[in-house]
């Protein structure tokens, strides 16, 4: 019976103990089974539809991007041109640094010749001089030592007749003259020497002041191209901003070339209507002349026969001062391209001052950055200075004042038919159809503020449409 109950109390006891947790595991599976309840709710329950100011404000924040996107590519091609034009014209520094150091070489070696030769000179001078100096010595003592033997006037009055007295005089007269000539001779040779030898150190002394001037020279051409091979290197890692500023450098020069050819091609049309209209008139007078000259000789009479039957002869028009012609235009052209013509390599240089050529003519090979290639149909030229102004390089006339966006003001000359053009101008002097002389300003150059004030003149020389290069024309 004992048995029993113990048994019975066992199992209230586990009955009793897994109650509990049976109920504390069913609230967490309702728990879950709830939040998955939920979560399916969610993912069913539709999206919220997009209303059309949603999607002005994505608009205008994509537009905003954009801009500000290119504001950066443009600020970047900026300043990639501005590096293009500070490295053209580091070049063109490196470059006439170098002519400079070549001119110094030049004027080294010059120097070094003349001293080698004043050098040899004074060596023989300064033998010739010792060899005087002991001839010299030689006489002086033959001349002490005869005294010491016999007075020279002893000498002469122990003579035994008077002829020979004076004989003995005139020898000591000689003897004495030779003497002094010897010392004349001796003193011009040190004289000479002397002053050889100032002018050999004065030529040590200016060599010494070139050779510093050259190292100075050396010491910043190497500055200068240690700065060229950074901006090099930074136009590098600026590849596309790199290629950006050179199409830009392009589209512009393509733009003035074509903007040029059809002014010229324009100016030749009105001269050939011009020349046509000229040729019908004078052909039409022709005409009218010859017409009224038949008129007048089929009106007029015929004069009456003189006695015999001879006609009067006719009576000869009264003198009258003949004017003489007046060149015309044509002729004046003619003339004007032959003095252009004749005057190539003199002619003036169109900037005055300080200037500086950081452009040269045709189709280059970039000299620092490999695979670019430049093309120009003129030369550019960095003047010193932000009042810097062009001037004509020969007389003509003004036939064009225009503008195009990255060459500010352009004006163009005419010498008959040759024409310059000069662009980058920003205070314009002159005006279409005025005749201007060589040297005559035609206005200020352009200084680009957001270039630091560099001022550049674009000049260009064409015979016609040919481009020509204008420095085998301009006189540096």
């Amino acid at each position: 019976m004992r048995k029993i109950l113990l048994v019975i109390l066992a199992t209230f006891v586990l009955a009793a103990s897994t109650a509990p947790a049976a109920d504390a595991a069913k609230p967490r599976t309702s728990q879950k089974s709830t939040a998955r309840k939920k979560s399916t709710k969610a993912k069913a329950a539709p999206a919220k539809p997009r209303t059309s100011g949603d999607v002005r404000c994505e608009q205008r924040r994509t537009a905003g991007e954009i801009e500000k996107t290119q504001q950066q590519i443009n600020t970047n091609t900026r300043e990639t041109r501005r590096q293009l034009n500070r490295l053209a014209s580091l070049d063109a520094e490196i470059n006439r640094n170098e002519v400079s150091i070549g001119e110094m070489q030049r004027r080294v070696a010059t120097l070094e010749s003349r001293i080698d030769l004043l050098s040899d000179s004074i060596a023989q001078t300064e033998t010739q001089v010792a060899d005087m100096r002991r001839a010299y010595g030689r006489s002086l003592r033959a001349m002490r030592s005869r005294r010491s033997r016999i007075s020279p006037i002893a000498f002469v009055l122990g003579a035994r007749s008077i002829s020979e007295a004076w004989r003995r005089s005139r020898y000591l007269r000689e003897l004495s003259e030779a003497h002094a000539s010897k010392a004349r001779r001796l003193r011009a040779a040190a004289d000479t020497l002397a002053a050889r030898r100032t002018r050999l150190a004065a030529l040590h002394e200016e060599q010494k002041a070139e050779l510093g001037r050259m190292a100075v020279a050396r010491t910043m051409l190497r500055e200068k191209q240690l700065k060229a091979d950074t901006l090099v290197a930074s136009l590098k890692r600026e590849g596309a901003s790199l290629k950006r500023a050179l199409a830009e450098k392009r589209t512009l020069a393509a733009q003035l070339d074509r903007e040029l050819d059809r002014i010229i091609a324009e100016e030749q049309r009105r001269a050939e209507e011009e020349a046509r209209r000229k040729a019908a008139e004078e052909e039409a007078r022709r005409k009218a002349a010859a017409e009224e000259a038949a008129r007048k000789a089929k009106e007029s009479p015929a004069p009456a026969p003189e006695e015999g039957g001879k006609l009067p002869a006719p009576k000869p028009a009264p003198d009258k001062p003949e004017k003489a012609p007046a060149m015309s235009s044509a002729a004046a052209e003619r003339a004007l391209s032959g003095s252009f013509r004749s005057n190539k390599g003199r002619l003036l240089f169109p900037v005055a001052g300080s200037y500086r050529v950081v452009g040269t003519f045709g189709r280059t090979d970039h000299p620092r950055i490999p695979g670019v290639q430049v093309q120009n149909s003129g030369i550019d030229i960095e003047a010193a200075g932000t009042n810097a102004y062009a001037r004509a390089v020969f007389d003509g006339t003004v036939t064009s004042v225009f503008r195009i966006d990255g060459y500010q003001n352009i004006v163009i000359l005419r010498h008959g038919e040759y024409l310059t053009v000069y662009a980058g101008l920003d205070r314009i002097t002159v005006r279409k159809g005025d005749k201007v002389k060589a040297a005559q300003p035609l206005g200020h150059i352009f200084s680009d503020p957001d270039d630091g004030g560099r001022s550049v003149l674009h000049f260009e020389l064409r015979h016609e449409k040919q481009k020509l290069n204008p420095s085998e024309w301009v006189k540096p």
